[in-house]
């Protein structure tokens, strides 16, 4: 075999011809083992650039994994920045004062509220120490003790003197940073402004002590119930002292609220009005109870609720709307016999009147032959006063009913009322009705009240005038207070000296011989405007004219008084 038929690995080639004689080389036996080693160098080198290979798809691996390293880590340095940014616009954007000082009480962070709560610049107040600023002395004492080690923490409030020299009530909570060995190694808390606070304050305490100068009972309680404060007279009233009541439920002092939903209630309803008037009863320390009436109003401040309450003790005006109610039973029980009674002397006296009547005419009969004509004037007379005496009866009747027995109320054109009483009036000498108002005028009222007293007014304007041709003027207008009517005639006119005495019952200015009037009718007009609460005056010039005005209520006296 010839050797320069075998091809050797490059590097084994070289040593073969840098180490070995050529004769050596050439040896059959040898060339087994030359071919034996480069077969190791052949797979030496296929190792090697699997090696290689794989290195080179490691280093192309590592080089992606370290550049996503690094790009995380660029990532989450951009967060934190971030997160940094944000929590530093937070704490500049809180209103309380974010402060952090050093072991020797040096100023290390302030937020942005330092220079709107005290005036002075951040990056002026930075490592300033805090005993260079102007402080009370009490709150400068207690800092102190926290700075020397003596306590952990101080909340306490202290007044600073800010950078334009104006003093604030400033609140601190400010606790000691500890390390693992428990050893002080700074400072952290907050600073709030409470000047405005403050001055809430002294005005409740100026108020406190107003309220319990008062004589009216004060309490103030939580919208839970909770009393939070009352005066010194709620408390003598309920017989306890003012430390035993604050802080008990409402329930403890007002019966009403003994049932916890009716406090919710009570609650609710207050939120939605402006204020409310409520009667209760109080409970004294004895037991006893007292009728109370609560003038109450809601507050709300920061989310809590108040109910402020003055309250009067109506213990007399109860007992006095006892009485009250009391005599208007025993009032309403007498006008009902009064009825009863005006009835039966009505009916028992008119019975024998009807019989003196019947009688008289019975007895002209019989004798009628007999009877001559003054003897007839007598009997003519005679049942002239019966009739007078059944008038009389009657309009006694009315009158003990006039103003009294309420009448239903409806809706009616006022033209139309004075028409309908126009129509029923008749008279020997002719009668003119001139009527002055606006004939739409329409009322919602007693319309048989109204035309009973315009029936009266114009039935007495009638009954006495003097003249042969008999005018009656019906006017009526709006007032202030009502709707404004009169009644005029064209009779003789009546004296001043008399424009009251008219109104009595019974009373006429003519004798009954020459005009037949019972006097009851002009009783029952005053009788009726004084229930209405309303006023009736004359106007009258002598021989010529009687004017009645009078203003029928919209609104009654009775119905004002309830409002």
């Amino acid at each position: 075999m010839e050797t320069t038929e075998i091809t050797y690995h490059r590097l084994l080639k070289r040593q073969i011809r840098k180490s070995l004689p050529p004769g050596l080389a050439e040896n059959p036996e040898f060339q087994d083992f030359l071919n034996s080693v480069n077969q190791a160098y052949l797979e030496f080198q296929d190792d090697i650039a699997r090696v290689e290979h794989i290195l080179e798809q490691s280093s192309t691996e590592l080089f992606k994994a370290n550049k996503e390293l690094i790009s995380i880590a660029d990532q989450k340095t951009e967060e934190a920045a971030s997160t940094n940014r944000r929590l530093e616009e937070v704490a500049n954007s809180i209103s309380e004062v974010l402060i952090q000082l050093n072991k020797e009480g040096n100023i290390i962070y302030l937020n942005n509220a330092w220079e709107t709560v005290t005036g002075f610049k951040v990056t002026d107040s930075l490592n300033k120490n805090w005993a260079e600023f102007q402080i009370n002395s009490d709150s400068k004492s207690r800092l102190e003790s926290l700075f020397t080690g003596k306590i952990k923490s101080v909340q306490d409030t202290f007044k600073l003197t800010t950078a334009d020299k104006t003093e604030k009530w400033l609140e601190i909570s400010i606790s000691a940073q500890l390390d693992s060995d428990e050893e002080v190694i700074g400072f952290i808390g907050t600073v709030s402004d409470i000047t405005s606070r403050k001055a809430q304050e002294e005005q409740i305490n100026r108020m406190v002590e107003w309220f319990n100068e008062s004589s009216e009972a004060v309490q103030v309680s939580d919208d839970t119930g909770k009393l939070l404060f009352i005066n010194h007279e709620a408390a003598r009233r309920l017989g306890k002292k003012q430390e035993e009541i604050i802080g008990s439920h409402i329930s403890s002092v007002e019966k009403i609220f003994e049932d916890p939903q009716r406090w919710e209630e009570y609650v609710n309803s207050l939120k939605s009005t402006s204020k409310m008037i409520i009667t209760g009863v109080h409970k004294k320390t004895d037991g006893s109870t007292y009728p109370v009436e609560s003038s109450v109003k809601y507050y709300e401040t920061d989310g809590q609720g108040y109910v402020l309450a003055f309250i009067r003790d109506i213990t007399e005006r109860v007992e006095a709307e006892n009485k009250l109610k009391s005599y208007m039973r025993d009032l309403e029980r007498i006008n009902a016999e009064l009825d009863q009674f005006a009835y039966v002397v009505s009916h028992d006296l008119k019975a024998p009147l009807r019989a003196i009547n019947n009688l008289s005419e019975w007895i002209e009969e019989d004798i009628e032959d007999h009877l001559d004509g003054d003897t007839k004037d007598q009997f003519k007379l005679l049942r002239g006063r019966v009739h007078r005496m059944e008038s009389l009866i009657n309009g006694i009747l009315s009158y003990s009913r006039a103003g009294r027995i309420k009448t239903t109320k409806e809706r009616f054109l006022v033209k139309s009322l004075v028409d309908d009483l126009c129509d029923t009036f008749s008279s020997k000498k002719p009668i003119e009705f001139i009527f002055e108002g606006d004939p739409k005028k329409e009322l919602l009222s007693e319309k048989i009240t109204l035309g009973q007293i315009m029936q009266n007014l114009i039935s007495n304007g009638i009954k006495y005038n003097d003249k042969e041709e008999i005018k009656i003027t019906i006017g009526w207008k709006d007032g202030d207070e009502g709707v404004e009517f009169f009644v005029r005639d064209n009779g003789p006119g009546i004296s001043p000296e008399f424009h009251e005495k008219i109104f009595v019952i019974f009373q006429t200015l003519q004798s009954r011989d020459e005009v037949e009037s019972t006097g009851v009718g002009l009783a029952i007009v005053k009788k009726i405007m004084d229930e209405k609460g309303a006023k009736i005056r004359i106007q009258s010039t002598m021989k010529e004219s009687t004017t009645f005005f009078f203003t029928w209520p919209v609104i009654e006296r009775a119905e004002i008084e309830k409002i």
